[in-house]
């Protein structure tokens, strides 16, 4: 077996399908593009090294188009034909604490970037790009597994086994991409029993030592620190790349004096809209210290109110001061005696209608949620290793986003419809080489039987047929694989 077979599995399962096939050919494409035997993983192999990592790493991404879930269903599916390491193999790879994640996960969105941007239909100057920031739950079933927590889930309002996952994702006014996150866990506030385990228990989860200089020591020290600050952490890392941003996106929870004054210091026109809390926080109104719901009261009584028939809803807006940092806060309700929900940006020259609309954008980081979830599996995995889940995560925003690509080309109406037209496809490809693998055993026999030569036969099978034929594209592939 080859070393490093990369570019080899790719060409010989793209060989497999036709030109009408697009869905599948330009994710094979955007695969080639990544050039991943080419991609710095920060670990050096040893020189018996039987895969390469590179290898390893390409198999794992595409286990989902082959419907394969985890390395043990693995085990018994086609796609090992290609290549037929052992699970030991994957484990190890996932597990090791040295490969640095977020650097793979740069070097891949890096890559694919570029290729996007050769096209003509993204050099458009007028869409806004926008960063957002969101979190959510990430379910787990396993007690033992490394740091994990009992989290409060704002969806079940109750406590739920698992980590908080903070995520950032940019939107280029087409596609949404996911480009970094960290993983945070919960001690609660009961002394008696940290993170929502008794000690007994918390001895048995799993453990593991790693050298502080190690990307994966780096992860984990990430764990405890607060969301809303490592959430600037993130918008750092992420505007010290080319990536052009006009705005940044939250909810409520994220926004706060310390994220709108990082927001206003950003050099160049970034500005942040967000949601924010209608609580006791005081804003400066006409030089007087006043709460939003005093705020928006006065509003009405002055008739500053107005319904904007565009966005069904009744806005008021102001210039406040806000701890020293001047924003622009849009109070909305959607009825004249419902709530106040306040909308704020730091372009105080925004209008509602061009604000709401920027902000609507958000919405994409929630679709990225519910599609990576269910059909890349973000979160499901249940490594007790916690290198082996930063490693899923990273693979499973890779793989999104080799589809959020892949759709924008080919034009497919939904994530869903492409995701299932590329495992019916792979599957068509399992069900056909192994059809095929039984009639070449057969053709085998046969020749031994008339006394004929092998080849010879199966030359003759080709010759008969057309060269674009699909069936003899499979037959030539099995037959060059077997010689």
């Amino acid at each position: 077996m080859l070393q490093n077979k990369s570019n080899k599995i790719l060409s010989e399962i793209s060989s497999f399908f036709t030109s009408s096939e697009k869905g599948v050919l330009k994710t094979i494409e955007l695969f080639k593009v990544l050039n991943l035997s080419n991609i710095k993983l920060c670990i050096v192999d040893f020189n018996q090294a039987f895969y390469k990592k590179e290898s390893v790493l390409l198999i794992l991404l595409l286990f989902p188009l082959f419907s394969v879930k985890n390395i043990r269903q693995a085990m018994q599916n086609r796609l090992t034909g290609y290549f037929d390491a052992k699970k030991d193999v994957y484990y190890r790879f996932k597990n090791n604490p040295l490969i640095n994640w977020r650097r793979v996960l740069s070097t891949v969105n890096r890559r694919l970037f570029k290729s996007i941007d050769k096209s003509s239909e993204t050099k458009k100057t007028n869409l806004i790009k926008c960063l957002i920031i969101d979190d959510t739950d990430l379910e787990k079933s396993g007690k033992y597994i490394e740091h994990i927590s009992r989290i409060w889930s704002h969806v079940f309002h109750r406590h739920i086994l698992g980590f908080k996952g903070l995520f950032i994702g940019y939107w280029d006014g087409k596609s949404f991409f996911g480009l970094d996150f960290s993983l945070h866990k919960e001690k609660g506030k009961n002394k008696k029993s940290p993170f929502g385990f008794k000690p007994t228990q918390l001895k048995k989860q799993y453990k593991k030592k790693r050298e502080k200089t190690a990307p994966g020591y780096k992860r984990v020290s990430e764990l405890l620190i607060k969301k809303t600050d490592n959430a600037i952490s993130l918008i750092k890392k992420v505007l010290r790349t080319d990536l052009v941003v006009d705005y940044i996106l939250m909810d409520s929870w994220f926004v706060n004096d310390k994220m709108i004054k990082f927001v206003k210091n950003i050099k160049g026109e970034v500005h942040l809209i967000g949601m924010l809390k209608n609580g006791n926080s005081k804003y400066i109104f006409q030089q007087n210290e006043l709460t939003a719901k005093q705020i928006a009261n006065k509003l009405q009584k002055r008739k500053k109110v107005k319904r904007v028939r565009s966005l069904n809803m009744y806005v008021g807006e102001s210039v406040l001061t806000y701890k020293g940092s001047e924003i622009k806060v849009f109070f909305c309700k959607t009825s004249k005696r419902g709530k106040w929900h306040l909308l704020v940006s730091t372009n105080t020259a925004l209008s509602i209608e061009v604000a709401y609309r920027i902000y609507s954008n958000r919405w994409s980081i929630e679709v990225f949620f519910k599609e990576c979830k269910q059909y890349f599996g973000l979160g499901k995995s249940q490594s007790q290793d916690f290198d082996g889940q930063i490693a899923d995560i990273t693979m499973n925003m890779v793989q999104y986003n080799l589809l959020s690509a892949a759709k924008r080309f080919v034009s497919y109406e939904t994530m869903g419809q492409l995701f299932q037209n590329l495992q019916d496809n792979m599957r068509e490809l399992t069900i056909s080489e192994k059809i095929w693998g039984f009639i070449l055993e057969l053709l085998q026999i046969v020749a031994d039987i008339f006394n004929s030569d092998f080849n010879e036969l199966i030359i003759n099978i080709l010759k008969s047929d057309e060269k674009e034929n699909r069936l003899v594209n499979l037959i030539e592939h099995s037959y060059l694989k077997a010689a």
